[in-house]
């Protein structure tokens, strides 16, 4: 992993916590110190399985490794039926989770084919860039 700078210089004396990027790089031993040495105060991580119970075990062994250089933050599908039993397996002093639960919104019953959360997100492996030549065809087709 490498990074322009230090990474953190944008976000000033603020905390810089490193999100689940971290559960896609091939070496998390030393993806770990290179963010300890970018500035980086905390990884939030599902121990690079889809959910923490599945990671639990390179939980454990990051927080050891980590020692009180960084704090390994455990986050995804903790929910209040696993969580004491994560908390002892990986000794994660602290955990992130989402605490919603879902309700029906009864706004939207006359429009059910109109969505306002992205529904259609590619998936995981893509992202959108953007298309000079489309902008440029359309600034050349919009100029007077």
């Amino acid at each position: 992993m490498t990074m322009p700078g230090n990474g953190t210089e944008l976000i000033g004396d603020r905390e810089a916590v490193f999100h689940r990027a971290f559960d896609v790089t091939s070496e998390p031993l030393e993806a770990l110190d290179q963010l300890v040495e970018l500035g980086f105060k905390r990884i939030l991580t599902s121990g690079q399985e889809p959910s923490v119970p599945q990671g639990a075990e390179l939980i454990k062994e990051l927080i050891g490794y980590a020692g009180d250089r960084i704090e390994i933050l455990p986050g995804g599908g903790i929910r209040p039926h696993n969580i004491q039993a994560i908390v002892e397996q990986t000794g994660a002093k602290q955990v992130h989770l989402s605490a919603f639960e879902q309700r029906l919104d009864p706004s939207v019953h006359n429009r059910p084919h109109i969505t306002f959360d992205g529904a259609l997100r590619p998936p995981e492996d893509r992202y959108d860039i953007v298309d000079h030549n489309v902008i440029r065809y359309i600034s050349e087709l919009l100029s007077p």
